[in-house]
């Protein structure tokens, strides 16, 4: 009879821990990677000022949204290395999922690393959307596996310096 009381006093214990954890699930944010923090509008803000507005039918928005699809097209380390230096100003805000970058050379090392680690990942894009000067280039990642690929898709909020692109 003890054994079945210490045991029952077990269960309870175990039920109101479980009960305490799934009850602060989704309490606090697991993943805010997509939340505009301080930062994000930090240089929303500072790039506000410096972002370029071609005119239209210059093909110059062209140009720039081909830089871009042009560094995550063929997803290698030799491709990452020559055109992410071209896509990225030296300065700049990029967030993904996981990870926020500043500055370019730290860029560029993060997806040589990436794309050396993730053989055969591909990106398909879809027509940018533009309003101002800002651009929206909405983008699918396919991951390659076996047997079925996995897809994330997502959309990239570009700014364009002018200079650089």
């Amino acid at each position: 009879m003890k054994a079945f009381v210490f045991g029952m006093i077990v269960m309870l214990f175990l039920m109101l821990v479980l009960f305490g954890y799934l009850h602060n699930v989704g309490v606090s944010p697991r993943h805010e990677a997509t939340a505009p923090n301080p930062l994000y509008l930090e240089w929303l803000d500072k790039t506000a000022n410096i972002a370029a507005e071609p005119e239209e039918g210059t093909g110059q928005e062209t140009a720039w949204i081909q830089k871009v699809r042009d560094a995550f097209g063929t997803f290698t380390v030799e491709n990452v290395e020559a055109n992410f230096p071209l896509a990225y100003a030296e300065s700049f805000y990029f967030r993904d999922a996981f990870h926020t970058f500043t500055d370019r050379e730290t860029l560029v090392t993060y997806m040589r690393d990436s794309a050396e680690m993730s053989p055969g990942v591909t990106f398909d894009f879809f027509p940018a959307v533009r309003d101002g000067i800002n651009f929206y280039l909405p983008w699918t990642m396919v991951l390659p596996g076996k047997p079925v690929s996995q897809r994330s898709i997502g959309i990239s909020h570009l700014r364009f310096n002018g200079k650089d692109g």
